[in-house]
């Protein structure tokens, strides 16, 4: 007896439909209907469908006189993107490496993903106890310090957004779930230009982080040291690492061209 195809099997291999079209195209570099329709055995009702979501989302185009498609836009911001992340993750490689070595404390480079963190490079250090590895987890950003880094600098429009697409759930107890504290900690974070996580995200580790900036002045990156709580006091944490973490942030900045001079 055959189980009973539900409505995400035919959403998931559409989806699976969509990528194989969009390669096919860029291994062409241009193709007509007729093409594509012999190239893939589906209806031509869902193969319009697909065509026309990845027109709309910029990943397709279509030249209505030549009847032909094209790779869209999207796909070079998305390649621009991929080579950022590279570039950033080269640039910030001997930062996490002396900070991590000068303080002998994991040292994590983090990005935004939708409105959640991930932290896509490490130099994490050979200790007994140590914070548990983050390379390649999701984070949510209010519970965490390179995500308020990234909520601190975000416009209003975006942050408004935030707001309605994420609930503010409990992790621990120190895990700020109130709107207008939440505000208040990304005021102060903006002011101070780095952010803390007193255990927020997980009981007994402690995060400090300071933002990287693009030419542009955009934040893009996180610098995030994180410790396990009894070895991080807040007199170090907001002291001396402090400092050291703000400097490394504007040298890692002025290395990925951005000039204070220019932003003022």
């Amino acid at each position: 007896m055959h189980r009973k195809r539900e409505k995400s099997d035919y959403i998931v291999q559409n989806v699976d439909l969509a990528f194989d079209i969009l390669f096919y195209v860029a291994k062409k570099n241009s193709m007509k209907l007729r093409d594509i329709e012999e190239r893939f055995n589906i209806s031509p009702q869902t193969l319009e469908k697909i065509l026309e979501i990845l027109i709309i989302r910029g990943y397709l185009d279509y030249n209505k006189r030549r009847r032909i498609y094209t790779l869209g836009i999207k796909n070079f911001e998305l390649g621009q993107s991929y080579l950022l992340h590279g570039e950033i993750r080269k640039q910030a490689r001997p930062y996490l490496q002396k900070l991590a070595n000068e303080f002998g404390e994991n040292v994590y480079l983090a990005t935004k993903s939708n409105f959640e963190i991930v932290y896509i490079d490490a130099f994490e250090v050979q200790r007994k106890v140590v914070v548990k590895s983050r390379v390649g987890r999701l984070l949510p950003m209010y519970a965490s310090a390179s995500g308020k880094i990234h909520l601190a600098y975000m416009d209003k429009e975006d942050l408004e957004e935030f707001f309605k697409e994420v609930k503010l759930e409990k992790f621990t107890e120190n895990t700020i779930t109130d709107r207008e504290k939440l505000l208040k900690e990304l005021r102060q974070t903006r002011e101070k230009g780095y952010a803390v996580d007193n255990e927020e995200w997980e009981k007994e580790v402690r995060c400090i982080s300071v933002p990287v900036r693009n030419y542009t002045g955009d934040i893009i990156a996180a610098l995030t040291l994180s410790a396990p709580s009894f070895r991080l006091p807040f007199n170090l944490l907001t002291g001396k690492i402090k400092d050291r973490f703000l400097e490394a942030s504007e040298e890692l900045s002025e290395k990925l061209g951005y000039s204070k001079e220019v932003q003022l």
